[in-house]
């Protein structure tokens, strides 16, 4: 057998493969080392660059988005002023309550989470964290529902329609010792909000003219609305910060403090007002009556002592305010035409004329008289009346006949001077301007009747703002219902010669042989003026329907008081029998009040009582 060639085999057999790599040159190194040099410097660059951009450049965007996270601006509400009466009786207060919120995104979250970690709880029943995490919180809308009173449908029904929604409001103007409590139960995302309610401590007598307040606070009736600029202040602004729950941790910066709202004091006595009130509702509630109102005027300033209506309503409770002819104030809105209380201003303006005396005469046979196809009539035949006799026995024929004996711009002129057919300064929120016709329908018998009260509307502020002037000497003083500090001076308007002999006509009136001798009032001289007015009923006068009154003022020795009291509908429709009964214990408690010394003996004999 042939041996193999071993130098043949070792030709063709591989080379071993080298197992150690070989040792880098140190060039290879360096340039390693460069590239990772390079790269740290580069980065060490960009981390410069950004935190610069970060802390420099961009350092007030993202602060603000820093702060959008935990800082929050609250509105500092400020403190509705105080509506008071003359003498500092609060009549108009704000309280503080609580308006309680939800926010349902927050909710909503805290609900998953609150889910995951039951569910991860009933995986590891002895995990003490999670145990107190579900704890912490009460998801129940049910019991929440119960707890601020609502109904749970409603509430449920309301989270779950704005599940995104960040503000729901639950129940505002909640007291706060009850807030507190609803609180401390630890609804989930339920939080307080502090707001104010505004409270009426007198609230039937005094409603019509203070008005009330919406759920913002913000005046929408009477007088909160139309100083409701001066009563609402301005609210402030704080900062503050919050966690994610909405909790404030602690107070930032106040950015502006809050400006109380002014306190306005009314020149109404709140003593007189609940008499006012008082009465007119027994006056009311007497004659069958639809309404009865009244105002007291301050003669020797134009302040508004007491002005009120019957029926009211209660400002206080929610369920009043859907009477809305109850909550107008019928003193300062309704017109109506005011009848025989404008004879006293007739005769003012006749005596003015120097064409009619104190002592003329006027033959009122056969007791009526046609002016065109309109008949105008007394209730008697007076015959032949002096200036007394005409207003004592209230004569439409006689004050007629004198008013057509001058120029026919006479009698409206003069009223207009008086405030007739113009709102008075009260400017109270609707008041009407009452209504003269205009000089182009100054015809014989537009004039005559506007003589004794018809064909022309007037309110029972104006009136009374008129019967000043003749309480006053012939002085006028502006209406008005905010206290003044010092009296005004006043304007003398008319004579004071005139304007006392019109009163001594007055006074007339409530002695025995007038036609309101049940508004005497015991140990004080009392003059005044009934008015009985058909009410205008589909462009018809009616037969049925009548608005009664009466107007005067007291002590005639030196007046302190001008009252006007208007009845409507009354069962019995004359003026001397259903307002001036009112007018007499009105302004007795009210003279008593305001200590104004007596100018008659007490004991003074009945009266007899005209029909």
């Amino acid at each position: 057998m042939k041996k193999p060639n071993l130098s043949n085999l070792q030709k063709k057999r591989p080379k071993a493969t080298r197992s150690v790599s070989p040792k880098p040159s140190l060039a290879v190194d360096l340039w390693r080392f460069k590239i990772l040099w390079v790269a740290v410097c580069v980065f060490f660059v960009v981390l410069i660059a950004r935190a610069f951009y970060v802390q420099v450049l961009n350092h007030q965007f993202l602060q603000d988005k820093a702060d959008a996270m935990i800082l929050r601006t609250d509105t500092l509400k400020a403190t509705r002023g105080v509506i008071s009466d003359r003498n500092g009786v609060p009549l108009a207060i704000s309280t503080p309550m609580v308006n309680l919120w939800i926010d349902p995104k927050e909710y909503f979250e805290a609900l998953g989470e609150h889910q995951e970690a039951a569910r991860k709880l009933q995986q590891d029943p002895t995990n003490a964290r999670l145990k107190r995490q579900l704890a912490k919180t009460n998801f129940d809308l049910d019991a929440l529902a119960d707890a601020i009173g609502e109904d749970r449908q409603k509430i449920k029904d309301e989270v779950n329609r704005k599940k995104t929604s960040r503000y729901i409001v639950l129940k505002r103007q909640v007291p706060p010792p009850t807030a507190k409590v609803i609180l401390s139960r630890k609804f989930q995302s339920v939080y307080p909000e502090n707001d104010f309610k505004r409270y009426y401590p007198q609230a039937q007598p005094n409603a019509q003219i203070i008005g009330l307040t919406n759920r913002n606070g913000r005046g929408v009736e009477g007088l909160e609305m139309s100083w409701n600029k001066a009563l609402s202040g301005e609210d402030g602004k704080k900062q503050v910060m919050r966690d994610r729950r909405g909790n404030r941790i602690k107070d930032v910066e106040l950015i502006k403090a809050e400006t109380p709202g002014k306190d306005i004091a009314l020149s109404v006595d709140s003593r007189l007002q609940y008499i006012m009130y008082r009465e007119l509702t027994a006056a009311g509630i007497a004659n069958n009556a639809r309404s009865a109102t009244g105002v007291a005027v301050d003669v020797k300033t134009g302040e508004i002592l007491a002005m009120t209506s019957w029926p009211s309503y209660n400002p206080n409770d929610p369920l009043g305010l859907t009477n809305k002819d109850a909550m107008r104030n019928r003193a300062a809105i309704d017109m109506f035409e005011p009848g025989s209380t404008m004879k006293p201003v007739s005769m003012m303006a006749a005596l003015e004329t120097g064409k009619w005396q104190i002592n003329s005469t006027v033959n009122t046979n056969p007791g009526s008289m046609m002016i065109g196809n309109h008949r105008i009539s007394d209730t008697h035949n007076y015959g032949l009346l002096d200036m007394r006799g005409i207003i004592v026995k209230s004569s439409n024929v006689g004050i007629a006949k004198i008013a057509l004996s001058l120029p026919y711009s006479t009698m409206p002129t003069f009223f207009k001077r008086l405030g007739y057919s113009q709102r008075t300064a009260v400017h109270f929120p609707g008041e009407s301007s009452g209504l003269i016709l205009p000089s182009k329908l100054w015809n014989i018998s537009e004039v005559a009747t506007m003589s004794y009260g018809y064909s022309l509307n007037a309110t029972a502020m104006q009136v009374a703002q008129a019967y000043t002037v003749i309480a006053n000497h012939g002085k006028f003083h502006p209406l008005s219902l905010k206290k003044l500090e010092k009296a005004p001076i006043g304007e003398q308007l008319v004579d004071a010669k005139i304007a006392d002999e019109v009163l001594s006509m007055m006074e007339g009136v409530v002695e025995p042989g007038g036609t309101a001798t049940r508004a005497q009032v015991p140990g004080y001289r009392v003059a005044g003026k009934t008015g009985t007015a058909r009410k205008l009923v589909n462009g018809r006068y009616s037969t049925s329907e009548y608005r009664a009154l009466f107007a005067g003022m007291a002590p005639v020795s030196d007046p302190r008081i001008v009252m006007v009291i208007v009845v409507e509908n009354p069962v019995t429709k004359y003026g001397g029998l259903a307002a001036a009964p009112a007018f007499s214990k009105i302004m007795q408690e009210s003279l008593r009040l305001l200590n104004v010394p007596l100018d008659k003996p007490l004991d003074m004999p009945q009266a007899a009582e005209a029909p």
